[in-house]
């Protein structure tokens, strides 16, 4: 017997680094960041984009935002939502909220409006910091606070740190997890959880002064504390990506290799991208990599492109990492290694009792890194936080991590898997109850069971009846509820479950079941061309679907974002064209697709006509995006049209950088024009515009008119039509202007009983881009220059609007689509500015929603109704 085996009752796992450091010498994340701060003061801590933030800038704003956030009243024990664009700024304020002793909470823009309002309501936030661009988007019951805002008064306030007490014991965060129960779980990190983790990270993998380290993860996953706060007491620098260029592993590896990058930590899934992502020659580079079982193979691959390779686990409970090891080429046995700094870790049974080497048991970590639980979760605090019965610390807990593993190689912990019907998918912690809860509230279902396959999750479903489905619209209404990587990509219906001897579905013979079935429900039509037998066995390999045909759809077989990287990576690997990822959006076929890859880049790539929904036997609809150019928006409307309704939509010249934007708005008309005629369209138009879209489309319905065609619907999705304002000049330009000030007046009074947080938001908004605009024309500051083409392009475009004369014209009836709420003042509320234009008519037509929301869920199947019972009647005639 062993010396482990036989002392093992009361020893844990021992720690990588036996020299540990007290508990009590353990300062907070914001002294130690301020200490380092001051040493080296001109050192770049922070590079974005362009920009290049130092050590002595980061710690000045962010001590500036703190004291900002002081006089909002945000003190200790607060609790504040950041849901925010990736930036330096959004780097200030969550230091900020720390400086200030409140705790902050992690929100994922992109994720859905539902699941962000849950998680602000069940956390309790008492403030919501966020953009303009989010502005309204999120009903809560928070104070919201505008980043414009805070940028715009921080410059005022002292850049010392603010003096506010601090215990090791404050929760610096709450960070959302999925539950089990069918709704996410929070759960609270403290000072002393984090900072120890990040001083064990110091000792290993390791960081120094000389790092540059990839920050390319979302703060809603717990690693993103490692990316952003290690290197700040290391006095290394971050590069900082954007939600773009983060989801593109071909760029990442373009900014690993031109920012020199040492340090990037990411999930399996994320690096076996990279590795497809044309990654040629070993690089400087220590790689850190956790969330997902680490596999021989991958880690072989690893190994021969970076310098080292370090594998990681800890559940968020327990402080991002509670172990590691370094991975090396002669490992027999990958493992996770052994625990961090002041952490501990027990392989149990059932009773609670330490099992020897080799036998397998439950994980249990105990240690500083154990945060005080879920918020307001105490039933389920009792059942996966307990008492420690081996340490000799008074109050140790440990926490039940629900995985498996036993003890290898003297005292390393092998991982093996799930207890329970948790998973985890591209590293993201997915509870399979929860995605069974949401599904099973669809109309019809009768039961369902969610299981994990190939990177991505399948639902099983039994139906109450035999009534018609739709997966896509089950897919659609998920989308409100749950993050994207939760929900299933494919769909099987079964008359019943299969059930084990104990009367339990069995989930074994499910999942062989439905792999045979969605075998049987596929027609399979073989690649005909070399081009398409390259492009079948790329997604092949990368969907791991075997003999998929030619018209099989990317989507329907399971695909994702990230699989959609891995084609497209592949494909320009192998035949050295380079791909938009949005082509697989829409040539979502191996037949489309091949097709389009014989075509150049630029038709690929930036085609002025857009298919959003190409199939269908009725007259297509025809729309002209608003200035936010996101032809995307108009997924929502093409879903909830009837399935012979083809939908396409216009996107704006110059998004590619290479080509020049429309001069003037007749230019960007004749153009659309151009590109519609060119596909071939029969006479008989129906066109549409969003917001500015809709004075593009009524500018091209006149240019048709006088070209001899036919428009047969004009619509306008609130689109507000009057602006004989821009040539106006002298005193009738200050005189109109004084005429509107009193009934202005009246409207926001009303507007502010009616939707008062809407309201606010939205005149915060305004005065802040008023007063810019005022400072702008007096010369105390300069015009903002922004470095993302979408803005060069609206400026562009804006002008262009300002040039346009708009003139009556009787080439077809008006049908305005009119929002519900309006949080603006405008002259004319009923119209929208169109009577006198629409010389053949207008027709209003009310929508719920405010302009931002009548596209978007719940109001988009409303509005796609209408829209299609209109162009139904409009086309007939």
């Amino acid at each position: 017997m062993s010396e482990r085996q036989a002392t093992n009752e009361r020893n844990p796992i021992p720690p990588s680094d036996n020299r540990l450091l007290s508990l009590s010498d353990l300062r907070s994340l914001q002294e130690l960041i301020h200490e380092k701060a001051l040493l080296q003061p001109d050192k770049p801590v922070l590079r974005f984009r362009d920009h290049v933030i130092t050590y002595h800038k980061l710690n000045n704003s962010a001590n500036q935002f703190a004291r900002l956030l002081a006089d909002y009243g945000i003190r200790k024990g607060a609790i504040v939502g950041l849901a925010v664009d990736r930036s330096p700024e959004m780097v200030y304020c969550l230091l900020a909220i720390v400086k200030a002793g409140a705790t902050y909470l992690p929100l994922d823009p992109e994720y859905p409006k539902a699941r962000i309002e849950f998680m602000l309501k069940d956390a309790g936030a008492g403030y919501l910091i966020t953009s303009e661009k989010y502005s309204g988007q999120f009903t809560t019951d928070a104070r919201v606070i505008l980043m414009e805002d805070i940028l715009r008064q921080a410059p005022q306030y002292a850049v010392t740190p603010p003096d506010v007490p601090i215990s090791m014991d404050d929760v610096v965060y709450v960070l959302y997890t999925s539950g089990s129960t069918g709704q996410p779980k929070g759960v609270q990190i403290t000072q002393l959880g984090l900072v120890n983790f990040l001083i064990g990270m110091l000792k290993a993998p390791g960081l120094d002064e000389n790092d540059r380290v990839l920050a390319l993860t979302t703060i809603s996953f717990d690693i993103s504390g490692l990316e952003l706060y290690l290197p700040l007491l290391a006095g290394a620098e971050i590069i900082l990506t954007d939600v773009q260029t983060s989801r593109d592993t071909r760029q990442l590896m373009e900014i690993v290799r031109q920012r020199g990058v040492t340090v990037m930590q990411a999930t399996p899934a994320t690096w076996r991208m990279m590795l497809e992502s044309a990654w040629e020659g070993k690089l400087p580079l220590k790689a850190l990599i956790g969330g997902e079982a680490l596999s021989k193979k991958l880690a072989e691959r690893l190994l021969e492109k970076c310098d080292s390779l370090w594998n990681m686990y800890g559940p968020t409970e327990t402080t991002v990492w509670a172990t590691l090891k370094q991975i090396h080429l002669d490992d027999e046995v990958i493992t996770v290694g052994r625990p961090i700094e002041n952490m501990v870790a027990y392989i149990l049974d059932s009773q609670l009792k330490p099992l020897p080497d080799g036998t397998v048991g439950e994980i249990f970590i105990g240690g500083a890194g154990v945060g005080p639980g879920y918020l307001n979760r105490p039933e389920l605090n009792a059942e996966r936080f307990m008492d420690d019965p081996f340490s000799t610390v008074p109050g140790a807990r440990m926490y039940k991590t629900g995985d498996l593993g036993r003890i290898v190689n003297g005292d390393e912990i092998q991982c093996l898997g799930r207890m329970d019907h948790q998973v985890k998918i591209r590293g993201y912690r997915i509870e399979l109850g929860e995605v069974e809860h949401a599904l099973g509230k669809q109309p019809g279902i009768k039961d369902v069971v969610v299981l994990p396959k190939d990177e991505r999750l399948v639902a099983y479903v039994v139906m109450e009846g035999n009534d018609p489905v739709n997966f896509a619209d089950w897919q659609h209404a998920l989308r409100d509820y749950l993050p994207e990587y939760m929900v299933p990509s494919n769909f099987v219906l079964l008359p019943r479950f299969p059930l084990s001897p104990n009367g339990k579905v069995d989930r074994n013979a499910l999942e062989a079941m439905g792999i045979e079935l969605e075998k049987a429900n596929r027609v399979y039509v073989a690649p005909r061309t070399e081009q398409e037998k390259l492009v079948a066995g790329i997604w092949e390999e990368c969907l791991q679907v075997k003999k998929i045909g030619i018209k099989d759809d990317f989507f329907e077989l399971g695909g994702t974002s990230i699989v959609a990287m891995q084609i497209m990576a592949r494909i320009e690997r192998e035949t050295g064209k380079r791909l938009p990822l949005a082509s697989l959006f829409t040539e979502n076929t191996i037949e489309k697709l091949s097709r389009e890859m014989l075509l150049d880049d630029q038709a690929i790539s930036w085609d002025l006509l857009v298919p959003v929904k190409p199939t269908g036997n009725k007259p297509p609809i025809f729309i002209v995006n608003g200035l936010d150019m996101n032809v995307l928006l108009f997924n929502n409307i093409a879903r909830n049209m009837d399935a012979d309704q083809p939908i396409y939509g216009f996107q704006p010249r110059g998004l590619n950088g290479v080509d020049k934007p429309f001069e003037t708005l007749e230019d960007m008309a004749a153009e659309y024009i151009a590109a519609l005629l060119e596909k071939g369209f029969t006479d008989g138009y129906a066109l549409a515009g969003y917001s500015y879209g809709g004075v593009v489309a009524f500018e091209m319905a006149r240019q048709l008119q006088a070209m001899g065609k036919t428009v047969k619907l004009l619509a306008m999705f609130d689109t507000y039509a009057y602006n004989k304002g821009h040539f106006e000049t002298g005193v009738p330009k200050y005189v109109s202007k004084v005429k509107r000030q009193f009934p202005k007046f009246l409207f926001i009074t009303g507007s502010l009983f009616r939707h008062p947080k809407e309201t606010i938001s939205y005149q915060q908004a305004y005065f802040v881009r008023k007063y810019n605009e005022l400072a702008v024309y007096v010369g105390l500051q300069q015009t903002p220059e922004s470095d993302r083409a979408e803005d060069r392009i609206n400026e562009k475009y804006e002008a262009a609007y300002r040039k346009y004369y708009m003139q009556p014209s009787d080439a077809c009836i008006i049908d305005l689509f009119r929002v519900g709420t309006r949080l603006y003042y405008l002259d004319d509320p009923i119209y929208l500015g169109w009577k006198p234009y629409a010389k053949a008519g207008i027709h209003v037509h009310d929508v719920n929603g405010d302009h931002k929301t009548f596209l978007m869920p719940p109001n988009d199947k409303d509005f796609a109704i209408l829209l299609q019972q209109l162009a139904d009647e409009r086309m007939k005639s």
